[in-house]
């Protein structure tokens, strides 16, 4: 029996008219160009190809054989048990499940422990410079498209000023020095922190304490953030999530962008909430460490609690907070 195909030489894309003898039982033989190449069928490496496309025939000597139809020489070399990697996985259920199970498992595993690990190690390589442009970037937006000018008199910002630096030289220091400013939403309490160390706390965030303990404690969370550089930290990872998301799809445009937006965001809730919780902590060590208590910080929560508004826990960015008042008052 003789097949036609394609004949490519050692090391060549060049490629011939070419025909396969499998006449003989353990041996096949290569007439392409006016020559004939033979080897053992068990020295033979068969590359298998997916679906019905033929498998590539690459002899000891480096020729390698395409054959016009896969029928014949899948037939033949199934009967002497010759296949490809790709063949034998066709063929076998377990390690396609196995297969597909590993490679879900290393999918989650990059964005769930991976991409964590490595925007921890790329944070510390990200120059200062860097940190305050950002900074002051974000500000200035903000300043343009949302915030307005506060309106606590500026006796008041001066104190809460001088208070909140003050307790910040009581505490093991930070990369960045803080530097806290003052601006009004005209809608709901809130405070956060950017990189560089800068720290905007909302006139409403102000009106809600009910002590000058309860704005200690909103501040030592945001000082949490810069700590732990949870913004930096944050961008690089939506960075790594994005561009990772595209390449598995091939894509960016379109319905890709919308499924990209979406999973970075449900991907990042998560860190979101653990960056929560570690600046959570922060303030309630360091409450301790001032003034001997964390109460401060879980009677704040509870009044945020009172204002928010309810959002399912896994679109939420922020741990559930009666699970965060109750860990601020834990012993």
């Amino acid at each position: 029996m003789r097949i036609k195909g394609m004949a490519h030489p050692p090391l060549s894309s060049a490629k011939s008219d070419a025909e396969l003898d499998l006449s003989q039982r353990d041996f096949m033989y290569l007439h392409v160009d006016g020559q004939i190449v033979s080897a053992s069928i068990h020295d033979i490496e068969v590359t298998s190809s997916p679906g019905k496309l033929p498998p590539k025939i690459r002899f000891p000597s480096g020729w390698l054989f395409v054959p016009e139809r896969e029928d014949e020489v899948n037939a033949y070399l199934k009967k002497h048990g010759k296949k490809g990697l790709l063949g034998k996985l066709e063929t076998n259920l377990t390690a396609i499940l196995v297969s597909a199970l590993l490679i879900i498992g290393l999918t989650i595993g990059t964005f769930t422990h991976g991409i964590p690990w490595f925007s921890q190690q790329m944070v510390d390589w990200v120059p200062d410079e860097a940190h305050e442009t950002l900074a002051d970037y974000v500000l200035k937006s903000i300043d343009e498209e949302w915030l307005l000018p506060s309106e606590l008199p500026e006796d008041e910002q001066a104190r809460i000023r001088e208070r909140f630096y003050a307790q910040v030289q009581s505490l093991p220091p930070t990369k960045f020095q803080p530097q806290l400013e003052f601006r009004k939403s005209g809608d709901f309490p809130n405070a956060f922190a950017l990189s560089g160390g800068v720290i905007i706390m909302l006139d409403e965030m102000v009106e809600l304490a009910e002590s000058d303990e309860e704005v200690d404690a909103i501040l030592l969370h945001e000082l949490g953030h810069i700590h732990h550089q949870h913004v930096m930290k944050r961008l690089i990872s939506s960075s790594l999530v994005s561009a990772t998301v595209a390449l598995l799809t091939g894509e960016s445009s379109g319905m890709i962008d919308t499924m990209v937006g979406a999973g970075v965001f449900l991907m990042q809730s998560g860190h979101s909430r653990e960056a929560e919780r570690e600046a959570d902590e922060y303030a309630k060590a360091s409450l301790i460490t001032l003034h001997g208590s964390s109460e401060p910080l879980a009677k704040i929560f509870e009044r945020l609690h009172e204002s928010a508004m309810d959002i399912p826990e896994w679109l939420s960015t922020h741990p559930d907070m009666e699970e965060r008042i109750e860990e601020a008052r834990a012993p």
